[in-house]
């Protein structure tokens, strides 16, 4: 069973969670999901970091929307272009990326909407915190580090070179 990384960035007086990810390796490319603040939405997108892990360069695929099996393109410095199928991602990964995902969104998120967002909602104006589309989980806030103005978790293994590398190529608000 694969156990992924994951870095959490939350901004308690703005937007609230800019970031939520999880990733893995496998061989010599990186694996994943992530969600996040860009504007008002919060796009949600699997992603491969294709040869991270080799003298090669790195290209960065990401799912069209949040479903493994969507479109896929391939970020360049100019553009996204759509790539034909199949997904990059091979199909054994793909189903542990879903199965990976539903288990992060139910271990660290909450939507708006969802069965236990009024619950939710209660404990961040408990804490003066605003409730938007998709927050963490009341609970997992006192594993942030909250020194400062963003508050941050990783796990130990988390490889934060990984998650600069995501912040350069995705269009979420906590960019570079």
């Amino acid at each position: 069973m694969i156990e992924p990384s994951t870095y959490i960035a939350f901004a308690p007086r703005g937007p609230g969670l800019m970031c939520a990810l999880f990733y893995f390796a496998d061989g010599r490319s990186v694996y994943g999901w992530y969600t996040g603040a860009r504007g008002a939405e919060f796009p949600a997108r699997f992603f491969m970091l294709e040869d991270y892990f080799s003298p090669h360069e790195t290209r960065f695929y990401a799912s069209a929307a949040g479903d493994v099996y969507s479109g896929w393109t391939r970020r360049t410095k100019d553009a996204d272009l759509p790539i034909d199928p199949p997904p990059p991602v091979p199909e054994p990964l793909l189903h542990e990326l879903e199965r990976l995902q539903d288990a992060f969104v139910r271990e660290w998120l909450v939507y708006d909407g969802n069965a236990h967002a009024a619950a939710e909602a209660k404990a961040y104006a408990a804490r003066e915190l605003s409730f938007g589309p998709v927050n963490l989980r009341a609970d997992k806030l006192a594993k942030l580090r909250t020194d400062e103005a963003v508050w941050t978790y990783a796990s130990p293994d988390c490889d934060l070179n990984i998650v600069g590398t995501l912040r350069r190529h995705w269009s979420l608000d906590y960019g570079p």
